[in-house]
């Protein structure tokens, strides 16, 4: 985003533009949307986005970013649902996955679609560095509580990051099998290796 001091007016400007952005990105991703249309769709002059924006990319930025803000939220209010370490990491992986369905450029960038191709990379590389220390965290404190016995606790990040990758991997067979998410088999899933993985 351009460096500049932003008042209310500014970050509502700016808000409506990203969100304006989203649906477009969401429509035709991110290779053939134009600044030209983000412009228009927001009724506003395409100097006023450059006052904003370096860059369509930098406005993919902003998009990205305030999805992200919106899937964690949700994640997290379903994670502290529940109490033990099992639960918390089932409702995880469920909620993840199927948010992120939901949400059309955070699901390019988990899919790696070449049409968003090295950008995807980096959002999935930062998303997925993220995602390790909260799976971490939620380990951590089962650890603490006497869930988690049989490991010793410096093995946890690892340990977070295996069980990430596993299920991401199935995640993304389903998808490239059925075309979709299949939430039955996602559940199915879910449940069987989740406490194989961490038990």
């Amino acid at each position: 985003m351009v460096e500049h001091t932003t008042t209310e007016k500014d970050e509502s400007v700016m808000l409506e533009i990203v969100t304006q952005a989203q649906k477009l990105f969401q429509q035709f991703g991110l290779k053939k949307t134009t600044m030209d249309e983000i412009a228009a769709a927001c009724g506003k002059a395409k100097s006023t986005l450059y006052h904003y924006f370096k860059n369509k990319e930098d406005v993919f930025d902003a998009v990205i970013q305030m999805e992200i803000v919106s899937l964690r939220k949700h994640v997290k209010n379903s994670v502290e649902e529940h109490k033990g370490m099992i639960d918390k990491v089932m409702t995880y992986a469920l909620e993840f996955y199927k948010e992120i369905m939901k949400r059309t450029n955070l699901y390019r960038i988990i899919s790696q679609e070449r049409s968003v191709g090295s950008t995807a990379r980096k959002y999935f590389m930062k998303m997925m560095a993220f995602e390790r220390s909260y799976i971490t965290r939620i380990l951590e404190d089962g650890y603490d509580a006497g869930e988690y016995k049989n490991v010793e606790r410096s093995d946890i990040p690892w340990i977070a990051e295996t069980f990430l990758a596993a299920f991401y991997g199935t995640v993304l067979f389903v998808i490239e099998k059925e075309g979709f998410l299949n939430e039955d088999e996602l559940v199915k899933a879910v449940r069987y290796f989740v406490p194989k993985l961490l038990i």
